[in-house]
């Protein structure tokens, strides 16, 4: 098997990574190193990288950051490591012992198979609400709207089976559960520059466009835990903002969809999601922040007009810093 990276983008939680961290010690199939791009001004964080993980068998390096971008810190890591393959993890996720072997498995049967992701045991995307499976089927293909692994619309992806057993398709990866060859990431240029902040959908968006050249494929027997932070990177208002953009440069860049359609794909989505926040009013659970990140929307969808997501550049210190 070829060595692996990994690479974990933070901005700072320590306790966390260090959770992280020693799941990966467990490994049956131990990465070779493990690049921590830190965009965060804690020192925890550089403490935790600081202690003898080589002593352990896992080199680890610590690399600061100055542009909080889950997309530009992993893209950073990726063209600084020469190792073969690379595996993408959060700051936050626990591995179970057989995690890196069973993508690992998967992944070295087919040289056509650029990349695995794994099953988060607490996080599986839930079967549609009725809302949202009228989403799939107004902008999905015929016969698409349920295909499992498939993405939908203004980047939306379908999950899969729960009793799934063996490896499934996919048009998407998520950016803390997965294995993939470095060549692979290459050959669609990485992700894209656009991307700013929390990042929404980078993952999605760079598993599309492998997607389209390689086989990706979903493995149900690599297990792990999320312990996600509840704040997350940044306030709802300016996730939504964020959210409608890499939306918009889905649909323009990656699809290659006319402005007019992109613009279209991004408001229906919107006024999906804007309709499903305020159904939970029939449950009593209606977020106290519901306007924030409705407004976030508006925001972000007034401000793809006139934008070319394909005019973006890497930031200066991202190419020129090793």
């Amino acid at each position: 098997m070829a060595p692996i990276a990994v690479v974990i983008a933070t901005v700072g939680r320590a306790d966390a990574l260090q959770v992280c961290l020693d799941s990966l010690v467990t490994q049956t199939l131990r990465p070779a190193v493990v690049l921590v791009v830190h965009s965060g001004s804690d020192g925890e964080t550089r403490q935790v990288c600081d202690q003898d993980w080589a002593g352990k068998g896992l080199p680890v390096e610590y690399f600061a950051y100055p542009h909080k971008s889950a997309a530009l810190q992993r893209d950073f890591a990726v063209r600084r490591t020469a190792q073969p393959l690379i595996m993408f993890a959060d700051d936050d996720m626990e591995f179970e012992a057989g995690w890196v072997a069973a993508l690992a498995r998967v992944l070295d049967g087919d040289p056509a198979i650029g990349a695995t992701m794994g099953c988060i045991l607490n996080q599986r995307i839930a079967v549609p609400t009725r809302l949202w499976r009228l989403y799939r089927r107004l902008v999905a293909p015929a016969g698409r709207a349920a295909v499992p692994g498939a993405i939908i619309g203004a980047l939306v992806p379908n999950g899969f089976p729960l009793d799934a057993e063996a490896p499934l398709p996919a048009e998407w990866v998520g950016g803390c559960i997965t294995l993939m060859r470095r060549d692979a990431y290459l050959s669609v240029n990485g992700f894209a520059p656009h991307f700013r902040g929390s990042s929404p959908g980078e993952d999605l968006d760079l598993g599309y466009r492998i997607s389209r050249q390689w086989r990706v494929l979903y493995v149900p027997a690599a297990r792990c835990l999320h312990h996600q932070s509840p704040s997350g990177r940044e306030g709802i208002g300016r996730h939504q903002y964020l959210s409608m953009r890499s939306r918009y440069a889905f649909c323009r860049a990656s699809v290659g969809l006319g402005t007019l359609a992109s613009l279209g794909h991004i408001t229906l989505w919107a006024a999906f999601q804007t309709a499903s926040e305020f159904a939970q009013l029939r449950r009593g659970r209606l977020r106290p922040d519901v306007f924030h990140a409705l407004w976030g929307r508006v925001r972000g969808g007034w401000s793809c007009l006139g934008w070319d997501p394909a005019s973006e550049q890497f930031p200066e210190w991202h190419d020129t810093h090793a």
